[in-house]
Parts: C-alpha cells; structure tokens; sequence
C-alpha cells in the first residue's frame, strides 16, 4: 500500500477537510460556524461546541507562524464577550455561557518559541496538535499530533474514552445429581410373565 504525504495549500484548503469531518480533532464536536470575521484582519476559522456546550476555537495554519497565537486570543476575547448574543443567535446549538471558550491551534508544527508560551499559559485552556495529510488507496485522511494537551483536555478525554467491559461473573454449576431409585429386590429377580414377553415381542416386531 502507498502512502503519500499531500500538501495543503493554504488555510481554506484545510478548513473544508478539517469540517469534513470535525472528529478527526476531538469526538464530540458540534461545528457551529466557521470563517467568521470578528473585525477587518481577524477571523474564527471553525467555532465549536464539544458534548458539555463549551466553546472550542479551531485555530488553523497551513504553515508554521507564530501570528496565529495572538490571532487565537483575539478570538477566545471575542467570544468571551459575545457569548450571550451566540447562544440567542444559535439556539439550536448547546452553548454554554458559563463556561470559557477554550482554543486548539492546528499547523504542519510549531516553533519552541509558542510552544514555551502555550505551557507557561494559565487559566487559558490551548492545545497544539501537528496534521499531516495522507493519500493512501485511493482515500485521504488527516493525521494529528498531540505536541501539547492541557490538564483540562486530557481529563476530558479520559472521561470520554469507552470504559471497558467487566468481565461476566460466571457461577459455579451445581453438580448434576443422580438419583438412584432402588427396585425391591423381589420385583428385580421376578422373571417376566409369558403375557408380558409376548407383549414386548409385538412392540418390537412392528
């Protein structure tokens, strides 16, 4: 089977895959929108809603910049602000307005220098995920890195990983028990009257 590395041109190329199927990055995404511009140089690429209505930000790159950091915090203050106004305007959606938007940066990779940041972040939950694009029999299928996952993201998806089946618990048989009918032993020594051995004869004669 071969497999083939595919270049992504730019970031509209990688949002129509990343919204062809959104779990690749996270299960239990619900997309609400993508490419919605918060003013005239910023824009949301995808906007979530992961199972427990929070909002996630899918910050995407085709290439590695350092921009795309500032770019994501402009969009988490955004929404902060706008929370109420998104939950009227998507009611068909599960927003939470209690809960902070939260943001995954997606790129080919990440310098040292945003990745340092990204760990020294507090009360602002990011994570980095590298991608790369796949052909391989005549299919296509994004594969993501985890380079950072906060503390956060990975107690969500411990919780949503399927707990594994107890074993059944099997219980013991009782033993079969045989009962031993006794013949009194006039009626086990009698021998046969002639009626009955005629009798026997014409049933298995037939």
């Amino acid at each position: 089977m071969a497999i083939a590395r595919i270049s992504v041109k730019d970031e509209n190329e990688l949002r129509k895959i990343i919204l062809s199927d959104v779990s690749v990055v996270e299960k239990g995404l619900t997309v609400i929108c993508d490419n919605m511009p918060i003013d005239s140089s910023t824009r949301v690429d995808v906007l979530c809603h992961d199972e427990d209505g929070q909002l996630v930000v899918l910050k995407l790159g085709h290439k590695e910049a350092d921009n795309m950091f500032f770019e994501g915090l402009k969009n988490l203050t955004h929404l902060n602000n706008v929370k109420p106004m998104l939950k009227f305007s998507y009611k068909d959606f599960k927003i939470s307005e209690s809960k902070s938007p939260r943001l995954i940066f997606l790129a080919p990779s990440f310098s040292e220098q945003l990745i340092g940041v990204v760990r020294q972040m507090q009360g602002i939950q990011m994570d980095l995920y590298t991608w790369e694009y796949f052909e391989f029999d005549d299919k296509r299928a994004l594969h993501l890195e985890p380079i950072w996952v906060s503390e956060a993201t990975k107690s969500k998806l411990r919780r949503s990983k399927p707990e594994k089946p107890k074993p059944l618990k099997t219980e013991e048989k009782p033993e079969k028990v045989t009962e031993e009918v006794m013949m009194p032993l006039e009626e086990a020594s009698a021998e046969p009257t002639k009626k009955e051995r005629t009798k026997k004869k014409s049933i298995f004669s037939i």
